[in-house]
């Protein structure tokens, strides 16, 4: 049987970025997923990430002619529910073909040390005579293959294969999300009869959460994404299209995919194993953006892992539960604050949201486009938000319904900020943790609990 020091299920971009670091370390990585090496991460051609945040991480470089590249892009503006009141934020920002950049990051990974197996599919994890994981069974060719290891990383996206395979006393939350749980994204690669210049720009509309960027083949990409499935998605494009007017176009084709929207579990960790990417719901609230998000969490890791690992020991709880600690007291703090605040500001009328834009209430810069720096929102923050919606009701603006929604995700989301900061330095007292984001979490709003379009 072949041993390894890690195994990491999937071969996106959080399994690859794990993979290099760790190998990186001196640490024998094995890593496998169920695609083809020329089919892997093909739910669509084009995706974005920023180009600050790819220096920071370290990430392979793209060039203009090198087959990935697509554009870039500096200016970035979100607009009402009536395309009014644009707030700038200026990011420069990375357009890639997909597959072609997952296919480097492997590459990358493997240049480190990482051995990676394609059409690999995971079966069951593999557990000591104490119950504890020591590696994991695969099938590729109708074979099924055993591998032990000291450290299993599950990165196999949505369907985490590996989490949700957990006994259920190994410490892990196995939830399955469900439609209501997923942004279903349709991209739509556009050329525009008349073009006009501002259109070569990143625009947003977070009311809709559709967008209009640069695009490679095509002029543009017109972007939209909600829960429920693809035919809702096509409800809300056609009131976006109504209310939203876009230069005349023509679509030259259409693409779609899919992205978790659902809180992360209360732990990542446990007795040789962590999760990480979208297997634990890693994207930003704002945007549903997940490829540079799952990296903070994967850095930590790489650190806490790699001291867990030293002079061969075995990667228990304990030793791996700063990755909680250190996570959810940054960015997963903000996530979970910015995740209920908008769930439940978001649940009102096109005119509430012009409302809103106009004085820069909520929909602020700071709020849509602060996220790569790190978000803290302040008492002043919340007593601008409380000063409008008592305005807007008094001017018919905002409805009773509307501001109790606003008032509950401002509540929730100081909670919720308040109570990752204190979340536990070790197991002992999580369980009581647990109890307590399960009490505020239970009252707060979830995308999907609005349907606005019917």
């Amino acid at each position: 049987m072949a041993k390894y020091d890690i195994v990491i299920v999937g071969a996106s971009t959080a399994g690859s970025y794990f993979a290099r670091r760790m190998a990186e370390r001196g640490f024998s990585v094995f890593v496998i997923d169920r695609s083809t090496k020329d089919r892997i991460s093909p739910d669509y051609d084009i995706f974005h990430m920023g180009k600050d945040e790819m220096d920071h991480f370290g990430l392979p470089k793209v060039e203009k002619g090198d087959g990935i590249y697509a554009f870039e892009f500096t200016e970035s503006y979100m607009y009402s529910a009536f395309g009014g009141y644009p707030k700038p934020s200026p990011s420069p920002v990375v357009g890639m073909h997909k597959h072609g950049y997952i296919v480097r990051m492997n590459e990358w990974a493997a240049e480190a040390g990482a051995e990676i197996v394609y059409e690999a599919s995971f079966v069951e994890s593999v557990y000591d005579e104490s119950g504890k994981i020591c590696g994991i069974v695969y099938e590729k060719d109708g074979e099924k293959i055993s591998v032990e290891c000291r450290l299993v990383a599950d990165c196999s996206g949505i369907p985490a294969v590996v989490r949700r395979s957990l006994p259920d006393s190994y410490g892990i939350e196995k939830f399955e999300l469900t439609p209501d749980d997923i942004l279903f994204v349709t991209l739509r690669y556009v050329d525009f009869t008349d073009k006009k210049e501002e259109w070569m720009k990143s625009h947003f509309w977070i009311f809709y959460k559709s967008w209009v960027a640069p695009s490679a083949g095509s002029d543009a990409i017109i972007g939209m994404g909600s829960c429920f499935g693809f035919d809702y998605v096509e409800k809300v494009y056609e009131q976006f299209t109504k209310n939203v007017k876009l230069p005349a176009h023509r679509v030259k084709w259409i693409e779609r995919g899919m992205t978790p929207y659902h809180r992360a579990p209360y732990s990542f960790v446990a007795d040789g194993f962590i999760a990480m990417g979208d297997a634990v719901c890693m994207t930003k609230p704002n945007c549903g953006e997940g490829c540079t998000a799952a990296l903070v969490l994967e850095d930590i890791a790489v650190d806490v892992a790699s001291k867990a690992l030293e002079n061969g020991a075995y990667p228990t709880r304990e030793s791996l539960w700063s990755i909680n600690k250190k996570y959810n007291g940054t960015q997963g703090k903000e996530f979970a604050s910015l995740l209920a605040l908008l769930a439940s500001v978001i649940r009102h009328s096109a005119k509430a949201n012009e409302f809103l834009f106009k004085h820069d209430v909520i929909f602020s810069k700071k709020i849509l486009g602060g996220m790569s720096g790190g978000l803290t929102l302040n008492v002043t923050d919340y007593l601008k938000t409380l000063v409008f919606v008592v305005v807007g009701l008094a001017s018919g603006q905002i409805k009773i319904s509307e501001i109790k929604s606003i008032l509950s995700g401002v509540i929730n989301s100081g909670k919720l900020t308040e109570l990752y900061e204190r979340f536990p330095e070790t197991p002992d007292g999580f369980d009581a943790w647990v109890r307590e984001a399960e009490e505020v979490w239970s009252k707060t709003d979830r995308l999907a609990d609005w349907k606005p379009m019917g």
